[in-house]
């Protein structure tokens, strides 16, 4: 089940007039409250606009934070601390 080439347009359009504002809210709500591949177009929809807009989705910061949280972990050994030790010695030395 997915929308008619005419639905869809319409669709894109409406969304398109939204707010920033409103599209983070209707990607937070679609997110979490798509039941079908009707849902899932319009909830692609409202991430495309917001990327177009240059904003960032959820899925967007659920990456970056994900990023964020894996680099936090290979430096919160031992191993990784002294890998991040020896990098800073050479990056200080090329700044210099």
């Amino acid at each position: 089940m997915c929308l008619d080439p005419e639905d869809h347009m319409d669709w894109y359009e409406r969304t398109k007039s939204l707010s920033t504002e409103r599209l983070h809210n209707l990607d937070l709500y679609w997110r979490d409250n798509f039941e079908n591949s009707v849902h899932q177009e319009l909830h692609s929809m409202v991430q495309m606009i917001l990327v177009e807009r240059g904003e960032k989705t959820l899925e967007m910061k659920r990456e970056e934070q994900i990023k964020g949280l894996n680099r936090s972990l290979r430096l919160s050994n031992p191993f990784g601390r002294f890998v991040s030790g020896v990098k800073s010695i050479f990056t200080t030395r090329t700044k210099s």
